[in-house]
């Protein structure tokens, strides 16, 4: 982006020092910033991007430049992700991608909050029952990062839907709760030349791989799963616990991250499996 209208000379101004365990750093409040992106015509995310382009830190980012850098966070700031499912593992995910900064984040999900929801789902209290998750949701996430443009879809992902929801984004995260699902999501994301991160749980279990396009990716654990367990997801029977969805969801994120960023491994080519009652850990060779 190019300086409009002394943006950086705006931002040196309202620029203070810290000391860091990175080394000194310029940084600048989430009220300077909205001061400089009403007084110059701008949004929030532009002049946080513009900000972090030129190595002054928005202080809501500063405890993730060590692990981003300046240039990885502004890079997350012009990202796009798709949410599909805003349930157990979609409620947490939704907010830590809100808090690490993904720039647009759309949310897809046609359910509304029900008792059974608020042992685990993030934005699920007694207010919300009845109420749309993905309005929840959206609005929660812009009062913890009003950066964030969040796009409301209230709808099912379906294989008629969801090219239109994959338009656009750079990664997608999978939060469904059946194989059927997300072999439909699989496929759509081929289609669109996408990555999808995948994540399910079961009891105190998860697991989770990230699927490059044209890859098998989940296709070979479809046929190995009874009829219940692909219509409903194998938690009918072994339950959904608070935990499990949390550490799922993070998981998840942090490998939207490194796509993103084409830094680190991610779990491309292989399941990671993990059951955190017994503290057993495995890669699966897909």
């Amino acid at each position: 982006m190019e300086d409009p209208g002394g943006l950086l000379d705006s931002l040196e101004s309202a620029a203070d020092d810290r000391d860091e365990g990175i080394g000194r750093v310029r940084c600048v409040s989430m009220e300077s910033i909205a001061g400089i992106a009403g007084s110059g015509g701008l949004t929030a995310r532009e002049v946080s991007i513009f900000a972090l382009e030129h190595d002054i830190v928005p202080l809501r980012y500063l405890r993730n430049i060590g692990t981003l850098g300046s240039k990885g966070q502004a890079r997350l700031l012009r990202s796009r992700v798709l949410l599909v499912g805003v349930g157990g593992i979609g409620g947490t995910a939704a907010e830590l991608l809100a808090r690490m900064g993904f720039g647009t984040i759309t949310i897809a999900d046609p359910d509304v909050f029900d008792e059974t929801n608020l042992n685990r789902q993030n934005f699920c209290c007694t207010d919300a029952l009845g109420v749309s998750k993905v309005d929840i949701a959206c609005d929660r996430i812009l009062e913890i990062n009003p950066d964030v443009e969040v796009i409301r879809r209230r709808l099912m992902a379906t294989a008629e839907s969801l090219p239109g929801l994959t338009s656009g984004v750079d990664v997608v995260i999978d939060a469904l709760d059946s194989i059927d699902d997300r072999l439909v999501l699989q496929k759509a994301c081929a289609d669109a030349g996408l990555v999808m991160v995948h994540g399910a749980i079961a009891g105190t279990s998860l697991q989770a791989t990230t699927i490059y396009p044209g890859e098998t990716g989940l296709a070979g654990f479809a046929s190995s799963c009874p009829g219940e367990e692909k219509a409903r997801g194998v938690e009918v029977e072994t339950g959904n616990p608070a935990t499990t969805p949390v550490l799922c969801a993070a998981i998840q994120v942090q490998e939207a991250v490194k796509v993103i960023l084409g830094h680190g491994d991610t779990l491309r080519g292989r399941m990671l499996y993990l059951d955190f009652d017994e503290w057993a850990v495995d890669f699966i060779d897909l």
